[in-house]
This record gives structure tokens, C-alpha cells and sequence, in this order.
């Protein structure tokens, strides 16, 4: 479950009553919560029990959005008591290059201090009036983009990483591909923006029907009006889909 969308949007939209949704999350079928240090500090409580994996790049949507930061270290995660650490790529941004090397001298700590490293990998680039996630070459061209996708997947493979949150290509088909390249290190799926709660579930269907090990659905499950009763579908969902 990631919760790291407050320093990246702000309390507004999804999170405008994140002091109300995020204690939701204390008995809620989620195996780990990702966000910064001080969510964890403030929802300290409702969070305890869970792993925590704290994002060690940031950006936000006010500037720059698609260059990700290298902001913290694993040696501050342990401090905080995370479990693990998570550093955000986006491939095809003109800070590619600086992205990858964060993930690479990260994965270098993470090796040292025995720390687990998950790569966050997106295609991504800046657009007009906002991020390109490459929404239209996804409707016209779904094997290229899902050749994109695999590129950044197999990137994090190179790089280290333990495991892969990555964006679904829009089939169990072309998602396959997305798993080959990962080369059997678990991948999880990304919401994206919103979606309606069928799309949802289809996107954690397909996903889990192609291989992956799971979903880190922020903006779509903090959407929902019934945030607890959407997870117990969700986690029953992935739990058939993997039978």
C-alpha cells in the first residue's frame, strides 16, 4: 500500500482525509505500507504492525515531476526502523541516466546492510500540462508499450533490485512479457490514475494471471468510499487469481 502520494500531491483529492483513511490501514489486509518518514512517525500506531518500506527519492507535481531525487539513505531507514527501501525510476525522463545510478549506489547500501531493495519503474516523461505516461501509445500500440515497460523492468533486474512495482500494460498477454524480463524477481503492479472499482480488480486480475506476485494500488483503493471493504475484495481477488 503505498502512502507516499502526500509529499508528491499534497492533502488533497484522494488524500484530503488521509488523517481519517490512512488509520483504516490497521487491520486491513495490506502486507506492507511504502511512504516516508513522516507518515510513519505520525501514524505510528495504525502502522506498527505492518513492514514498512520507506521511498528514498521524491519529487513532486509542482515542479519536475518525472525526475526522481535520491532524498534519504538506507542507513536513515534503518534509523527509522523500515524494513525495506524503495527508489523511483522513470525511464525515458531526461533524468533517466541520474535515476538509474540513485538505484545503483542505493542497491550498493542495500547489499551492505542486508536491506531489501524495491525498484519503482515507470515510463514516464514530461508532457504538456503534466506527466507522459504513455497512455496513448498503450491504446494504439500495446506490445511496444509493454516492450517499454520490460525494458525498465529488466533495468531493475540489472540494478539489484529485489522487487519490481511496475505499471500493467493493459493485458495478461502483453504483461507476460513484463515477467520475463523481470527474470523471477517478484513484480507488483501500480493503479495508475484512478479507475472505477471493476477496472480496478481487472487490472489486479490480469496482472496476478500473468505472473505477478501483487498490487500497490495508492490512488485506487484511497478513492473509494468504502476503503476497508475494498481491500477485503481486493486481497479475495488476488487470492483466487493465484489459485
Amino acid at each position: 500500500m503505498p502512502i507516499d502520494d502526500l509529499l508528491i500531491f499534497g492533502t488533497k483529492e484522494h488524500l484530503a482525509d488521509y488523517d481519517i483513511k490512512i488509520p483504516l490501514l490497521e487491520n486491513a489486509p495490506v502486507n506492507a505500507v511504502m511512504g516516508f518518514p513522516g507518515v510513519f512517525k505520525q501514524f505510528y500506531k495504525a502502522l506498527c504492525d505492518l513492514p514498512w518500506i520507506m521511498n528514498l527519492t521524491v519529487s513532486t507535481v509542482n515542479h519536475d515531476h518525472t525526475s526522481k531525487k535520491l532524498a534519504f539513505s538506507v542507513e536513515q531507514a534503518i534509523n527509522v526502523g523500515a524494513d525495506a527501501v524503495a527508489v523511483h525510476v522513470n525511464m525515458t525522463s531526461p533524468g533517466e541516466a541520474d535515476m538509474i545510478s540513485s538505484l545503483g549506489s542505493v542497491a550498493i547500501d542495500c547489499d551492505k546492510y542486508g536491506m531489501p531493495l524495491m525498484a519503482i519503474v515507470y515510463v514516464r516523461k514530461p508532457g504538456i500540462g503534466g506527466d507522459d505516461n504513455y497512455e496513448q501509445l498503450k491504446t494504439e500500440n500495446e506490445e511496444e508499450y509493454a516492450s517499454l515497460v520490460a525494458h525498465g523492468c529488466r533495468v531493475a533486474v540489472e540494478m539489484g533490485a529485489d522487487i519490481i512495482k511496475t505499471n500493467y500494460t493493459g493485458s495478461p498477454g502483453t504483461f507476460s512479457k513484463v515477467i520475463k524480463a523481470a527474470g523471477g524477481i517478484p513484480v507488483v503492479v501500480a493503479g495508475g490514475k484512478t479507475v472505477d472499482e471493476f477496472e480496478a480488480i481487472s487490472i489486479a486480475e490480469g496482472a496476478i494471471a500473468a505472473g505477478a506476485t501483487g498490487v500497490c494500488f495508492g490512488r485506487n483503493t484511497f478513492a473509494r468510499k468504502d476503503i476497508p471493504a475494498f481491500l477485503d475484495r481486493l486481497s479475495c481477488i488476488i487470492d483466487v487469481a493465484r489459485k
